[in-house]
């Protein structure tokens, strides 16, 4: 569950809630088909998601493909993982925390922001090609804060 809905059931200690504090609930639970179905269909497509972006990525960063192509595909199948989670549990917020500033760190000492930025935004367009626009919308808000981040200098 969601820090915020654990942090309220824990503030709200032998009574009830109230309607105004029960609406963070509603919300977790009426969008919860939409984030479950996602994270399916990112668990099932998530490979071929990856691979057809890898393919793309030759087109334009031939080099960093051919030496670093098995690290870039661990690198977005774990981010994808992540994004999957993110969603799942409707934590944003703990997905940019604990993933995306990690990766802008790594991606920034390595120099390799401009590719990275290209990547995921291949990967963006796969995922709308791929997978149905409520589902691609959501995943691609999350990979829109990685991709800002990588294109963000601090």
């Amino acid at each position: 569950m969601n820090a915020v809905l654990r942090e309220m059931v824990k503030q709200a200690d032998g009574r009830y809630l109230n309607d105004e504090e029960l609406q963070p609930f509603e919300e977790y639970t009426s969008s919860f088909v939409l984030r479950f179905n996602t994270y399916n269909l990112l668990q099932e497509h998530s490979q071929q998601l990856i691979l057809q972006t890898l393919r793309r990525l030759i087109q334009t960063h031939r080099k960093t493909v051919q030496e670093n192509g098995d690290k870039c595909q661990r690198d977005m199948a774990y981010t994808l993982g992540c994004v999957a989670k993110a969603i799942l549990f409707n934590d944003t917020p703990g997905y940019i925390e604990g993933y995306v500033l990690w990766m802008q760190n790594i991606t920034r000492a390595l120099h390799k922001q401009d590719s990275a930025v290209e990547a995921y935004r291949l990967l963006q367009t796969e995922i709308e090609a791929t997978l149905p626009a409520d589902s691609a919308r959501l995943v691609n808000k999350h990979l829109d804060s990685l991709v800002v981040a990588f294109a963000t200098d601090r």
